[in-house]
């Protein structure tokens, strides 16, 4: 049985409890409006010079988004908390918010795709980055340099699902004078709470589990009050990629069911990887538990979600995609974290046809993201599809 925090799971139950303003009613408000009159113009100017803590035009704030991004804020153990329109939003605004040129980022793990693309795109902009696929301190240590002033991870990854020790990593990027940041999506901030253990930002792709139903797109960056408003000013105002006050009202939502989803999707996802992992035509799954994994450890780690991968021992690429296809109750798309299961290949191409020494991730690997369908009919559906 997954233990989470009563703490957490009573917090997202009164997610959606609403604010003053909103007394009697269930939930809060959807407050669809664009700009906040005031009674004087003193005032107006008072919360101009604010724009971070008041209602003034709803690109800065918005009473609905501010009641999420409190709700996060709290659940992560961070001080303060700004919601995007997307989990790249957030990205976005941290690398450009608290970057400048001549400074360089490392990254470390399996880092999401699209964020290294913004990293490569950040190069133009005078800021370098490189990337390291190891746990060892001592290695990731090596990578850093002089003008290293961010240290970005994700743990797990959303491919290979490697855990690295996140304390340690955020105690090196400190004692280097640098920034540590998390993708902490995969984990949930039920799962694993970074900024308890000294990483100074938590970002979240809320699309994903915190969502929960495949029905709206967000992000979240949580921290200290110091760095998000620096992040507000620096980037958010300027970039525009706000979240629109009917997306937090449907993140509330899904917080208030997220303790509930995150054990069924803990749970039928450890029991199709033990399976998996048992079959001959399979040559290995990636799943944190498996393999000696526990349930908790010493920095609080709670177990793992419902995303997970394999690979097939035999035929690669050719075989991955045949297996998709004849899969029935795993949708073919991509993202995670709704009802429904999801099968995606690791390449969009065979890798093998660029040549060179082969890809890092296998050619033949399947990531499925486990929904509520239920175990036994999805091990059923995985059995006749690598009967083939």
């Amino acid at each position: 049985m997954l233990e989470l925090d009563p703490r957490d799971e009573l917090l997202c139950l009164r997610a959606g409890e609403p604010v003053a303003e909103c007394s009697g009613m269930v939930l809060p408000a959807i407050a669809q409006a664009s700009i906040f009159r005031k009674e004087t113009m003193e005032e107006l100017h008072r919360d101009l010079a604010r724009e971070n803590a008041a209602n003034v035009y709803s690109r800065g704030t918005n009473p609905t988004v501010r009641v999420l991004e409190r709700t996060l804020a709290e659940l992560e153990r961070g001080e303060a908390c700004k919601c995007f329109a997307s989990g790249m939003g957030a990205i976005g605004a941290t690398l450009f918010g608290l970057l400048k040129a001549g400074d360089h980022v490392l990254f470390v793990n399996d880092i999401y795709g699209p964020t290294l693309e913004l990293a490569r795109r950040l190069e133009d902009f005078g800021v370098s980055h490189d990337q390291v696929f190891t746990a060892d301190i001592a290695a990731i240590g090596a990578a850093m340099r002089d003008e290293t002033r961010m240290v970005f991870m994700e743990s797990p990854g959303s491919t290979l699902f490697q855990r690295i020790d996140v304390r340690a990593i955020a105690k090196l990027a400190r004692e280097h004078g640098a920034l540590s940041v998390i993708d902490n999506t995969v984990a949930t901030p039920l799962l694993q709470k970074p900024i308890e253990l000294g990483v100074d930002l938590a970002i979240h792709s809320c699309t994903k589990y915190i969502g929960g139903h495949s029905d709206a797109v967000g992000g979240a960056l949580i921290g200290s009050a110091e760095l998000i408003e620096r992040v507000f000013y620096n980037a958010y105002m300027l970039m525009g990629a706000i979240m629109p006050p009917l997306e937090a009202f449907l993140f509330l939502r899904g917080l208030m069911t997220l303790p509930t989803r995150i054990r069924r999707h803990h749970e039928d996802a450890l029991c199709l990887a033990r399976y998996l992992d048992s079959r001959s035509d399979v040559a290995r799954v990636f799943h944190p538990q498996l393999g000696g994994g526990g349930q908790a450890d010493a920095d609080g780690w709670r177990g793992h979600s419902g995303l997970f991968s394999f690979e097939l021992a035999e035929r690669g690429f050719a075989r991955a995609v045949a297996v998709a296809n004849r899969l029935r109750l795993f949708g073919k798309a991509v993202s995670w974290g709704g009802a429904e299961s999801l099968v995606i290949t690791g390449h969009k191409i065979d890798p093998m046809d660029k040549g060179g020494e082969g890809p890092r991730i296998p050619a033949g690997l399947l990531r499925l993201s486990i929904g509520f369908e239920g175990a036994h009919a999805l091990i059923e559906d995985l059995d006749q599809a690598l009967a083939l």
